[in-house]
């Protein structure tokens, strides 16, 4: 059986397009709109381990809460209560309370909430100073709308990535930079520096995949991209572009006109977390089904042929990985495609800045990658 026969079955079954579909004169008719925008459930709003915690004032004041309110040991805080029934009050004594077990009791509590406290103005300290590193970054690294300053950023490099890989987060609409225009218009700023880079490929992992289901936000992020590209290079020399969706198996050109390949300037690929475990999981299935119907033999099965499936099916192995989140959080990313990607991640950085863009080229530019050792 060939590749793309597999392929095919695993896109039928997803009810993707068989074919890969140009879809841009449907989104060119979109008018997008705020209630055109299809609600997210909260159970999958936020990626994994992604939810924010409790911040350091409400641990603290816990602590300190329990540590007045805890009984030393042997003291008996419901006897008047009805929560331990009358007759276990004087029947079963517990051991005897003593000064030194008081004191002991009292020590512990105090070295353990001296340590805590140690810890967080130690972890508050380390978060300014990175805060302010980064922001020493912001101000040494600003391209300035200007594709020549990123090209000189970039010729100072040893070598660039050919595929290029960025994770960003939906944030609230409350947040800076919030909700789908937030995120649209960090997509339009990645598209300028990966084009003005010399970097032919771009791929946009969001984990909720709002932009892929709605082409209402497509269209409006195609006039986002168009918009901030011409800022960057005018209007006579606007690159031209195309957006892919792997797992949907359409594709939008920024001119009409122009569909081959070799004429774009960027490829932008948009991946969500179906493209990740849960393509694995359809391939598997496809092929376990097309082996038993005999239309597929079991010495077929190999690594290279599930590689190929996935190049078809997801996109190319990006050569470098960019996590945007104050944390390394990969977010269910495809896992098969990061094999031998270099990643990269500022921790405490909140922002999609061209700073942490312009310092993870650098640091692919030095990295050594040992295929096979």
């Amino acid at each position: 059986m060939t590749s793309s026969k597999l392929s095919d079955h695993v896109r039928a079954e997803t009810n993707a397009s068989p074919s890969l579909t140009d879809i841009t004169r449907d989104v060119s008719t979109e008018i997008p709109a705020l209630s055109s925008v299809s609600p997210i459930s909260s159970s999958s709003q936020h990626p994994p381990n992604s939810i924010r915690s409790r911040g350091l004032a409400q641990i603290s004041k816990e602590l300190a809460n329990s540590m007045i309110t805890t009984k030393p040991p042997g003291a008996n805080s419901n006897i008047s209560g009805n929560s331990i029934p009358k007759s276990h009050l004087y029947t079963t004594p517990g051991p005897p309370t003593t000064v030194v077990s008081n004191v002991m009791f009292y020590f512990h509590h105090v070295l353990l909430l001296s340590l805590f406290f140690v810890i967080s103005i130690y972890k508050n300290i380390n978060y300014l100073y990175r805060r302010l590193l980064l922001k020493f970054y912001t101000l040494t690294y600003y391209p300035n709308k200007s594709p020549q300053i990123i090209r000189d950023d970039v010729n100072r490099l040893s070598k660039i990535p050919k595929v290029i890989s960025c994770i960003l987060d939906l944030k609230d609409d409350d947040d800076e930079n919030g909700g789908i225009d937030g995120l649209i218009n960090q997509i339009s700023e990645l598209s300028a520096w990966t084009v003005s880079a010399g970097i032919p490929q771009l791929v946009i992992y969001e984990y909720n995949g709002v932009l892929i289901n709605n082409k209402g936000n497509l269209a409006q992020l195609k006039r986002y991209i168009s918009k901030n590209l011409t800022l960057y290079y005018g209007t006579d020399l606007v690159p031209n572009y195309s957006i892919r969706i792997p797992h949907k198996n359409l594709i939008i050109y920024s001119d009409p006109a122009v569909t081959a390949k070799e004429e774009l300037s960027l490829e932008i690929l948009l991946l969500s977390r179906v493209d990740g475990k849960p393509t694995i999981v359809e391939l598997t299935k496809t092929m376990s089904e097309l082996a038993i119907n005999k239309e597929l033999s079991i010495k077929d099965i190999s690594i290279e042929l599930i590689d190929e499936e996935l190049l078809e099916l997801v996109g190319p192995e990006p050569d470098l990985l960019i996590s945007f989140g104050p944390s390394l959080d990969l977010q269910d990313y495809p896992p098969w495609h990061i094999r031998l990607s270099e990643i990269y991640w500022e921790p405490d950085n909140k922002d999609v800045s061209y700073a942490v863009f312009i310092r993870a080229l650098q640091q692919f530019s030095n990295c050594k990658v040992n295929v096979g050792k």
